[in-house]
């Protein structure tokens, strides 16, 4: 009964981790900028902060990718 109780822990995580994978995946360079634009025109940022906060972003988001594609090759 322990077993198919931790099996459905990691499947939990596998699940909460492809969901993750996918929703980073989904924000591309194009959408980071497009925010980081808007950011700019209504003054909230700098355009030097608005580069950085896409950079951050996007590094971010690889970071992770790649952290769950090598919990899921295990």
């Amino acid at each position: 009964m322990k077993k198919s109780s931790k099996k459905s822990q990691v499947e939990k995580v596998l699940d909460a981790g492809f969901l993750l994978s996918v929703g980073i995946a989904s924000i591309t360079k194009e959408k980071v900028e497009k925010i980081a634009m808007s950011l700019v025109k209504k003054g909230r940022l700098n355009e030097d902060q608005g580069r950085k906060m896409v950079r951050e972003i996007l590094a971010k988001g690889k970071k992770e990718r790649d952290r769950i594609k090598k919990i899921l090759k295990r």
